[in-house]
């Protein structure tokens, strides 16, 4: 009976977890979506490339910062949430070695800003990008992923994204002020990150443990597979916008970035609270078994081809629509880019599954390390292949191809590991309908409770 109850409220904190990522993912994707219609015709697509050709670069940045603490960290935690000890000990690795890296990324970054003469050209744009860096340092996602308590930062990021979205329709009203959208965004995710951070500490009762610089050092070693892997996975997609801008122009930048944007807002609306919410409950489940976790997985699979595979219909349907009616139709050119990167969504929420989280639940990093780099190699090949010759358009089959080559990758590995993600059973409608049925009447009983 115990065992029931606690189950129980497990099922309904992960379908709480759910809702706040979802509105998580809507605060920092979908709520900026309100200033585009004005910004992008106030701007054209040039500058519209040069913000997004600095953000790309930026990205490198918050990698080395992030450091994959989002999943090393989590799986550490989640395992003994509720031990204080253990709580304030990855607590105070985590936030000291991102200290560490931002001072490094930092040294770095001014390095390239005054040597590079691509970056000198827009230095105040990459300035201003790289305030997003500070709010890395007191980010501490993982925690709350960890400790399956979200609902807090969905409400913080909401209230920052309103605010921002004022702000950047009030400061930007002629073509030279895109200058300051992108030290907009790093400020209000400053804000963000700072409440957040100050209200886990007294949520959670952290203490900070002191930390030498060697112990910063270790934590850097023993994590370094899964952050290798996710810089080869940043090879296959942020590096298409910085390649793209060394060899063609800003405009092209601008008319591949928008269809992209769109793609992955699509993409973290839809996939990535899923994804998040899954990571630990999925991780949980293999705790107790092998044959448990690949259960819930196979469970899990039908359903998003099922919901993601109809969203990408409909999104290659109505790309022209959106298109012209979110950037105008100085963008057109950024139709076939969303067309062909319709079906990604789906794509990339297979490849989570099948990577986070069944390859590291299962402490197959180094599978998953070998498959992000093969993809690195192969998308950095046709980039420089397709662009030369096809431009944005070869930077969009690039980026579909690469996506395709990981799924085909994992489900050979995996399969020949023994480990099937695929249940025949759990494709039929009945199946999905009985897996379906539960989580909303979860769903409904968490809404009443709140």
């Amino acid at each position: 009976m115990v065992q029931s109850v606690t189950t129980q409220k497990s099922k309904q904190q992960l379908t709480k977890n759910v809702l706040s990522l979802t509105v998580v993912q809507i605060a920092t994707y979908v709520m900026p979506l309100i200033s585009v219609p004005i910004i992008s015709r106030i701007i054209g697509p040039e500058k519209y490339g040069i913000i997004n050709f600095a953000a790309a670069l930026i990205t490198y940045f918050t990698l080395i910062i992030s450091y994959s603490f989002d999943f090393s960290a989590t799986r550490k935690l989640a395992k003994s949430p509720d031990d204080a000890a253990l709580r304030n000990q990855i607590f105070s690795e985590v936030f000291f070695t991102q200290c560490l890296l931002f001072g490094i990324s930092t040294a770095a970054f001014a390095v390239l800003l005054f040597t590079v003469e691509d970056f000198k050209a827009n230095q105040t744009v990459l300035i201003f990008s790289y305030t997003l860096c500070i709010s890395l340092l007191f980010t501490q996602n993982w925690l709350y992923q960890a400790m399956q308590d979200l609902s807090k930062v969905a409400l913080f990021n909401l209230i920052s994204r309103l605010m921002f979205t004022a702000s950047i329709i009030l400061v930007i009203r002629q073509n030279d002020d895109y200058i300051w959208q992108p030290l907009l965004i790093g400020l209000s995710q400053t804000i963000v990150a700072l409440l957040s951070f100050f209200w886990a500490i007294r949520r959670y009762k952290l203490k900070f443990v002191h930390m030498p610089l060697r112990r910063c050092a270790q934590v850097l070693w023993e994590e370094k597979t899964i952050f290798l892997s996710l810089i080869f996975v940043n090879l296959y997609s942020s590096t298409n916008t910085v390649i793209l801008g060394f060899f063609q122009s800003q405009e092209q930048v601008g008319y591949y970035t928008a269809g992209q944007r769109l793609i992955i807002i699509a993409q973290s609306v839809l996939a990535m609270p899923l994804a998040q919410a899954f990571y630990p409950f999925i991780g949980k489940a293999f705790g107790e078994g092998r044959q448990q976790g690949l259960h819930v997985v196979q469970k899990l699979v039908p359903l998003i081809i099922l919901f993601l595979g109809t969203a990408s219909i409909a999104m290659f349907v109505l790309g022209p629509f959106v298109i012209t009616l979110f950037y105008g139709p100085q963008f057109e050119a950024a139709i076939p880019v969303f067309r062909i990167l319709a079906i990604v969504p789906l794509l990339f929420s297979l490849n989570n599954v099948f990577g986070i989280q069944i390859m590291l639940n299962l402490g197959m990093d180094t599978q998953f390390f070998k498959i992000s780099v093969a993809a690195a190699f192969v998308s950095i090949f046709l980039n420089l292949v397709l662009i030369r010759q096809w431009g944005y358009i070869g930077t969009t089959f690039n980026w579909l191809a690469t996506e395709l080559f990981i799924l085909i990758s994992m489900c050979t590995v995996l399969i020949r590991k023994g480990i099937n993600p695929f249940n025949r059973e759990y494709f039929r409608l009945s199946a999905m309908s009985e897996y379906v049925q539960p989580m909303i009447k979860r769903f409904q009983h968490v809404k009443v409770n709140q």
